[in-house]
């Protein structure tokens, strides 16, 4: 369930990390936005809404990655969204999930979204530990 449709590491979200030590983010309407991942039963709307997990499901694949279209216009678009800098990193996601497999590739994305000073989880958007070297 940590690994989106796109490729991207779920554990990178900030509301998917929220939501696992129970301190969930409060949506604009101040409804709780809990989330699993994408393949949980518990998602945010922007998972519900995706197109790619829409066209993974449609193709009967699990990731972009088993898909012969792979990079298709869906995927090139998701890529190249400035508002989502993370978004770029699906295809070499992908690329290693392929060489090493899903169980290293999980341990891989835990290690770079957890500070090696002090343990903390941090999200996409942080550029460096928020807990050591405050707001990034």
């Amino acid at each position: 369930m940590i690994l989106g449709y796109c490729g991207l590491y779920c554990g990178g979200c900030g509301i998917y990390q929220a939501a696992r030590v129970g301190n969930p983010v409060k949506a604009e309407d101040g409804s709780l936005m809990l989330c699993e991942g994408c393949n949980g039963s518990k998602i945010t709307e922007w998972c519900t809404n995706c197109a790619i997990k829409s066209c993974n499901r449609t193709k009967g694949i699990r990731y972009c990655l088993e898909c012969d279209e792979n990079p298709c216009d869906i995927l090139k678009n998701f890529m190249d969204d400035e508002q989502y800098p993370y978004h770029k990193e699906v295809q070499d996601n992908m690329k290693r999930l392929r060489e090493i497999g899903l169980e290293k590739w999980i341990n891989e994305q835990q290690e770079k979204y957890t500070c090696p000073e002090c343990g903390h989880t941090f999200n996409w958007f942080d550029k460096k530990c928020p807990a050591c070297h405050g707001d990034s």
